[in-house]
């Protein structure tokens, strides 16, 4: 008879820890598939995020609209932060870069209409001038201190397992332009630093002769030939500059 409530209860007692063994391998299989559809909802939000703003002419309202808002759990989440966060601050250099490269104003500088509406002194002209070399150069530093491993892998907690730091590491630093594409990049600033320098030049010119020059009929006029023959060589230089 005792031996029967032994048996009894030996054979609860290994239901029991079968159920538990089982519960305990779902939550396991629970815990795997969530992690993996979080490892793939964040992969095609980055995805998307690399295409959008990859395009010639990005929407930039839709860029912060993803930079903004986060679409996972748990550390897939704190991956996520920091990669939003770290591309949103290289994002503004990048903007800011191109707030400079896509204004017309540059262009408009050396022209019959600026020199009638801001001259003689330029006030205006000079102030912008100054601003948009600042503004690339600053940027320049920037991009210098941000596009790098270094910095990238500073915005994730370092606390996280190794799958997520490295998961991290080959989306951010896999995006990071080479060192080829960098000099392309400076190559193209450092050209437009040195248009700016030259219409500064330009510039100081015509404050420095205001007396000696007047706009007529659209075009330049000055008092003598030397002045003609120094200024035109001013833009020599900025068009050779340009070729």
């Amino acid at each position: 008879m005792k031996n029967k409530k032994e048996k009894k209860s030996k054979k609860k007692i290994l239901i029991i820890i079968g159920a538990i063994v089982a519960v305990i391998a779902g939550l396991i299989i629970y815990g795997v598939v969530a992690d993996l559809n979080q490892e793939k909802k964040l992969k095609e939000e980055l995805d998307y995020l690399y295409e959008i703003t990859n395009k010639e002419d990005y929407d930039e309202k839709e860029v912060n609209k993803i930079l903004n808002r986060i679409v996972t759990t748990g550390d897939y989440k704190k991956v996520e932060v920091a990669y939003k966060k770290y591309t949103k601050d290289c994002f503004t250099i990048l903007t800011d870069i191109t707030s400079v490269l896509g204004n017309d104003r540059l262009s408009y500088v050396l022209t019959a209409d600026n020199y009638q509406e801001d001259g003689k002194d330029f006030v205006k002209t000079k102030e912008y001038l100054k601003s948009a070399k600042e503004t690339l150069e600053q940027s320049m530093i920037k991009y210098n201190d941000y596009f790098t491993e270094e910095k990238a892998m500073s915005y994730l907690d370092k606390e996280l397992d190794d799958y997520y730091i490295d998961f991290y590491k080959d989306e951010v630093v896999g995006n990071l332009e080479s060192d080829e594409e960098d000099e392309k990049l400076f190559d193209s600033l450092n050209s437009i630093i040195d248009l700016i320098n030259a219409e500064e030049e330009v510039i100081n010119f015509l404050i420095e002769n205001k007396d000696n020059w007047q706009v007529e009929n659209g075009s330049i006029a000055f008092t003598s030939d030397s002045l003609i023959d120094e200024y035109n060589m001013l833009l020599a230089a900025i068009n050779n500059e340009n070729i």
